[in-house]
């Protein structure tokens, strides 16, 4: 049997072609059951409706930034309230196209929550031109409780240990941000960036102690240690 749209030669046993997808006609009329000489392919309509809501997501974030600043500038100059949506926008969209709509690992979506958020919360903090509350006390507490949160899924399983070792890494170098913010002026409150860098230290002893042997050589791998 033949395509008619592609041109190939298919077995008569298969009702469409595995190339086009397309209804094949032949002389025999209906398939014949047997042995099939191609596997048997399943269409990707679930990945082309993911990504077409992606981008109408996309789009829509970027429209309703686009028009709340035209908005601000036709209207209002003394107030910049899109300042302010902005932020919450883009927020909105990492939310929901990274984290619902994403296959990625668990991990790879709290690393990137802590980091839109904190993003998020910088933004707002620096537009509202406010003391540093985010830096100060928020963004600290949001690191330490993403790295408990992923030590407890950790613990729940001790296989998890080598699968979020990379992320876990990730969270403890970026609890010593706080520390930095702290030295370079953009945070006023000491002890919580201490208290965000300690619990990164007692995190990496305990994970070292805890976990599996197979672990401990991954983590050595990866500090070249």
């Amino acid at each position: 049997m033949r395509c008619e749209s592609c041109g190939v030669s298919v077995d008569p046993t298969h009702a469409t072609c595995p190339l086009c997808r397309r209804n094949l006609h032949g002389k025999g009329g209906a398939p014949s059951v047997g042995n099939s000489w191609y596997p048997v392919y399943e269409a990707v309509e679930e990945q082309r409706a993911s990504s077409l809501l992606s981008k109408w997501l996309t789009f829509i974030a970027v429209s309703v930034i686009g028009l709340s600043v035209l908005i601000n500038i036709l209207g209002n100059h003394e107030v910049w309230w899109s300042l302010y949506l902005m932020p919450c926008v883009l927020y909105a969209w990492l939310f929901i196209r990274h984290t619902l709509m994403s296959k990625s690992h668990l991990g790879g979506k709290i690393v990137v929550q802590l980091l839109g958020l904190s993003g998020m919360l910088l933004w707002l903090n620096v537009a509202a031109g406010t003391n540093y509350w985010s830096t100060g006390y928020v963004i600290p507490f949001l690191m330490m409780a993403a790295t408990l949160l992923i030590t407890v899924i950790c613990c729940t399983r001790k296989m998890r240990w080598r699968e979020f070792a990379g992320y876990l890494l990730t969270l403890i170098l970026l609890g010593f941000v706080p520390l930095l913010l702290y030295a370079v002026g953009m945070s006023h409150v000491l002890w919580t960036a201490v208290a965000a860098a300690v619990y990164a230290l007692l995190t990496f002893g305990g994970m070292c102690l805890i976990a599996d042997k197979g672990f401990r050589k991954d983590m050595k791998r990866r500090l070249h240690f």
